[in-house]
């Protein structure tokens, strides 16, 4: 799998309007009544594709840790009151399989499309799909996406999820564009592989990598931080759900073979390895 092009849209909690006003000056597509989520995930994916143009058989892999989450808890407030009455516009954008489907109208995109989560996983469970896909000619290219909301403005969301770090949950949007092609090409996945033990984990690595990214569960663990090569793990301070797909745009400023590790609460890994030129 061959990466050409990606885009990177992370922001502070903003207003459902601001992204809407965003999203009118770059695309036609009517979603005057949808939700921030989905709003999210149409510019990130337009901006990612800009000036390329896209087979027939295009792919389109949108993941989510929290989908809609905003929408979610609004239907939520309004069920719990004496006299609720959920409005229909309301009531679709809690769906958060609508949200490939808004992607690949404003690409007038004619391939398979779908929405991925896995808890703590969901952008790497959604890359690993794309590649199997690309590798057995299912698809022509691919258009993977990473979208998540912050969670800044939903009370006690701590109760609920898990987080080794404490940073502050961003709106996020980041895309990969990718196919077969090595001409021009950005960066190649060279493998993505998944353990269920550190020791395979361990066994499968090469002796030394240019550039490291650990999710927030990898950069905790001791283990993994043992044979990890300290001074060329990647760190930042900006942190969304969908923070594999942050992740491996923070490996693309860097040339070399690289590295990501992502590790769940249940220690499972999974490992990507990726070339950038």
């Amino acid at each position: 799998m061959y990466i050409h092009k990606t885009y990177k849209l992370i922001n502070d909690n903003k207003e459902t309007k601001e992204y809407r006003n965003q999203l009118k000056q770059i695309s036609k597509i009517n979603l005057r009544r949808s939700s921030k989520f989905n709003i999210l995930a149409v510019i990130g994916a337009i901006n990612c594709v800009k000036d390329l143009e896209l087979s027939s058989n295009i792919g389109i892999y949108v993941s989510s840790e929290y989908g809609p989450i905003s929408d979610v808890k609004n239907v939520l407030n309004t069920v719990s009151e004496d006299n609720h009455i959920v409005m229909p516009f309301d009531f679709l954008n809690i769906n958060s399989n609508n949200v490939s489907f808004y992607v690949s109208q404003a690409l007038e995109a004619k391939g398979k499309n779908m929405v991925l989560t896995s808890r703590y996983f969901s952008f790497e469970k959604a890359l690993t799909l794309a590649h199997f896909d690309l590798e057995i000619d299912e698809v022509d290219d691919v258009l993977i996406g990473g979208v998540d909301e912050s969670l800044e403005r939903i009370e006690n969301y701590n109760n609920y999820l898990q987080h080794a770090q404490n940073l502050e949950s961003k709106d996020g949007s980041c895309w990969f564009y990718a196919n077969n092609k090595k001409e021009n090409a950005l960066a190649k996945i060279t493998k993505i592989e998944e353990f269920n033990s550190i020791e395979d984990l361990k066994l499968s690595l090469k002796e030394s990598y240019s550039k490291v990214t650990l999710n927030q569960f990898a950069s905790k663990d001791e283990e993994i931080l043992s044979f990890a090569n300290e001074d060329n793990i990647l760190n930042t301070n900006e942190f969304y759900g969908s923070e594999g797909a942050l992740k491996l745009f923070e490996l693309m400023q860097y040339k070399g073979t690289n590295l990501h590790i992502a590790k769940d609460p249940h220690n499972n890994y999974i490992k990507i390895e990726i070339d950038v030129y």
